[in-house]
């Protein structure tokens, strides 16, 4: 399927991926990214953890919920011409994935918020802030149903 060119191409001539949409990413899977920055630092392993995440219960449930975007990232490594084609059946829902992990993210990321946050803590307004950001990015933008929609062609294989 031929695209306008309305945004850049990458070199296998899909829609290039948004820098929005890697942030997004990177946002999504924070308890993850903690939890492998707190192993990678094993004396101060569960002072780490504490500092993102005080209750584990918090934590073990936040990591559950970016399962689904860890999921599209392995998706994502395989949007390549030599890449699995069987990835595109999870790429395709991409936009739909990361809303479904957004929206629960935003509710306990606000509900673990302490009291008077705004005036003690205003740091921590910043995360779902972020949230609701990107929750309107992937619903307004254009070029996000597009990129979602598109998968390499096969490479030939080699004789």
């Amino acid at each position: 399927m031929k695209q306008p060119l309305l945004w850049p191409l990458d070199d296998d001539g899909l829609v290039a991926l948004p820098l929005r949409l890697y942030l997004l990413l990177l946002l999504l899977l924070r308890p993850i990214l903690s939890w492998i920055l707190a192993l990678t630092i094993p004396e101060q392993k569960g002072e780490m953890l504490a500092f993102f995440y005080p209750d584990q219960q918090q934590f073990w449930l936040a990591c559950l919920l970016a399962l689904p975007t860890l999921l599209l990232c392995v998706a994502l490594t395989q949007r390549r011409p030599k890449g699995h084609a069987g990835w595109f059946r999870i790429w395709r829902y991409g936009k739909w994935l990361l809303l479904a992990t957004l929206i629960p993210d935003l509710i306990l990321t606000i509900r673990a918020l302490p009291p008077y946050v705004a005036v003690e803590q205003p740091w921590l307004l910043l995360a779902p802030s972020l949230l609701v950001i990107g929750s309107l990015w992937l619903l307004r933008s254009r070029r996000v149903p597009v990129i979602f929609s598109e998968w390499p062609e096969p490479a030939p294989a080699k004789k």
